[in-house]
């Protein structure tokens, strides 16, 4: 059970990782936009900047929606770009970071119950 768990917290960590990674690449690109196109300000939202310039990823509002109270996902994708992307960054790498350790403490215990 413990080597699954372990296993599960693991996969959790490296999800969280790739994750913050796509969400550091949509700030770049974000910021990247509103610096060459004069008429995006700063405060671009997440829905403009979803649907103007990752129209692929725009499916994930109606997920949200599936998930979620509407209100919450309306809010969130009221949200400037700059502001929420990075958050998201920091959200993973925390989730990791707690994933990580979990699984480093049933390691730790699993051995301790070996020896």
């Amino acid at each position: 059970m413990g080597k699954k768990l372990r296993l599960f917290l693991i996969l959790l960590a490296w999800s969280g990782a790739i994750g913050g990674m796509i969400d550091g690449l949509i700030t770049l690109y974000a910021a990247w936009e509103i610096a060459k196109d004069a008429n995006i300000g700063i405060g671009v939202t997440v829905e403009t900047h979803i649907s103007m310039h990752l129209p692929i990823l725009y499916f994930l509002k109606e997920v949200g929606y599936a998930l979620a109270p509407n209100a919450l996902i309306d809010w969130i994708f009221a949200l400037p770009a700059l502001l929420y992307f990075p958050f998201r960054v920091l959200v993973n790498l925390l989730f990791g970071w707690i994933m990580l350790t979990w699984a480093n403490r049933l390691e730790v215990a699993e051995g301790d119950l070996a020896a």
